[in-house]
């Protein structure tokens, strides 16, 4: 388990004993800078993997992701999109979904109300 999973795994865990708002903002905060870079490594990671491929093995990765590349979509889109649905079934993006979506059900999110 790497650096990025264990602690979006150890701040869900901490989410789930609160529900002081400032304590969910600062979770919530430093979960996010996670996930963006866990999410940035998977896309550095499968783009490496990615760039000796056809276009056919992509589309086969893809497809065997449960991503099928989506017609009209570049190689570097369909790229982005495997990445993301990989990234997506992590523990590590599972972990920061809860954060997300417990800070929600106490009224805290990192988007400014409109």
């Amino acid at each position: 388990m790497n650096y990025t999973t264990q602690h979006l795994m150890d701040l869900a865990a901490l989410a789930r004993t609160t529900t002081d708002a400032q304590e969910l903002t600062r979770l919530l905060r430093g979960g996010s800078e996670l996930y963006h870079q866990g999410l940035e490594e998977m896309r550095h990671h499968v783009s490496v993997e990615c760039a000796g491929l056809t276009d056919a093995a992509i589309a086969e990765r893809c497809r065997a992701a449960g991503a099928p590349w989506p017609q009209g979509c570049t190689r570097e889109e369909a790229v982005a999109q495997l990445s993301f649905h990989l990234w997506d079934a992590t523990p590590a993006a599972m972990s920061f979904t809860f954060i997300a979506e417990h800070a929600a059900q106490h009224g805290v999110s990192l988007l400014p109300e409109e």
